[in-house]
């Protein structure tokens, strides 16, 4: 008698998830379930590959300009390196692999790896999670973010295919402002005083934990004009739950639940 019941169980298990028409990204390129570190090259071809919509990635500007994919504030999380991003070059951050690994993975460069994701999957767009983390003065520090990210959006492959998301306001208005086509994400960490309509003018949508949203707040936000993105799902039940929530993008920390 088991076998009746949990059959239907393991085939679903095995087969991809239905998507609908919900965009999927791959969080940090293959998600947290992924072989390969967030952010890294293999990680994001590799979400790609399994035939993601797009795939999400942190962004952070180094003391050179150059914008360079990696989360936490300080290197010493995933290297051998200290400090923040913004205190070295790219140079000297070359010599800053990832070395908590079982094997060295190197910080990538944006403009070197969304062109030749951009090449390879003609489809697929990009989500940048911009973390700030200034190590001198914070606004000159927007203004030259801000900057670096309208010259990246110019270039002709990437054109139409970047989607800016931060949790500070005053950054994501200079990033409209230098690119208006650029659609830009408020990342919020409550629904309640997250769409406010004075925090949120002028943007497109926000970004949110799948655990801080209902379907009911989803419908409100697009009321509002707001996509919705959301994040922090893994698994079928997860993915379930989530897309029953009708989102315009979701986030997805396993990637192969929708490989094609």
């Amino acid at each position: 008698m088991w076998r009746v019941v949990f059959l239907p169980l393991l085939l679903s298990a095995c087969a991809a998830q239905d998507r609908g028409d919900v965009t999927i990204i791959g969080h940090g390129g293959s998600g947290l379930e992924g072989e390969h570190p967030m952010n890294s090259r293999m990680a994001l071809i590799t979400g790609l590959e399994l035939g993601m919509d797009g795939v999400e990635l942190d962004v952070q500007l180094t003391a050179d300009s150059v914008l360079v994919a990696y989360h936490a504030e300080d290197l010493r999380e995933l290297t051998d390196c200290i400090g923040k991003i913004n205190a070295h070059t790219w140079e000297e951050l070359r010599s800053c692999p990832h070395t908590k690994t079982l094997e060295p993975y190197p910080i990538v460069r944006l403009d070197s790896i969304l062109s030749e994701a951009a090449a390879r999957f003609p489809q697929a767009d990009f989500t940048l999670d911009c973390k700030l983390f200034a190590a001198g003065e914070w606004w000159p520090y927007l203004e030259t973010f801000s900057g670096a990210l309208a010259k990246l959006a110019e270039q002709p492959e990437l054109k139409g295919r970047l989607l800016v998301e931060c949790q500070v306001v005053d950054f994501l208005r200079l990033v409209k402002n230098k690119s208006s086509s650029v659609p830009v994400f408020l990342y919020v960490t409550a629904f309640e005083g997250g769409i406010d309509t004075d925090a949120t003018r002028g943007f497109d949508g926000i970004t949110i934990d799948n655990k801080l949203i209902t379907a009911e707040q989803v419908a409100e936000a697009r009321k509002r004009g707001l996509a919705v993105t959301i994040f922090g799902v893994g698994g079928a039940l997860g993915h379930s739950d989530a897309l029953g929530k009708n989102p315009d993008r979701l986030q997805t920390d396993a990637p192969n639940s929708f490989a094609r």
